[in-house]
């Protein structure tokens, strides 16, 4: 190939690379990526690795989903000792910080990542 052949071609490619976006974030992406392995790929847990069924955190907690627990125990920032070996994982899923509002309607700026796994996670509850 001739040299300004080769420029051309690497000018339209270097053009297409701006043009190429990143899929959006989505809990289920999110899930997929960073609890499926543990949790299982619906969520219901893993005997073997002793991951708790994620479907029936609202039936464990009087029925209403527990979305601040949930994003709190994902981030790291507040964990107990039932939680054995699952990793802290703020700081691998950091992403922008948007406001959340809590059921009591105090608004928390949260980050994004943990706000989709917790509408995720809600969505995959049991009756």
């Amino acid at each position: 190939m001739k040299p300004r052949a080769i420029l051309i071609a690497g000018a339209a490619l270097a053009g297409l690379a701006g043009c190429v976006e990143e899929a959006p974030m989505t809990g289920a992406g999110l899930y997929g990526e960073y609890c499926a392995s543990c949790h299982g790929a619906d969520a219901t847990g893993d005997a073997g690795l002793g991951a708790p069924d994620l479907t029936t955190l609202a039936a464990r907690h009087g029925g209403t989903f527990p979305a601040r627990y949930a994003m709190s125990t994902i981030d790291g920032y507040s964990r107990d000792a039932t939680h054995g070996p699952m990793p802290e994982f703020g700081a691998l899923i950091a992403s922008p910080i948007e406001t959340w509002t809590d059921p009591d309607g105090t608004p928390t700026p949260t980050p994004l990542s943990l706000i989709l796994l917790a509408q995720y996670l809600e969505g995959v509850q049991k009756g």
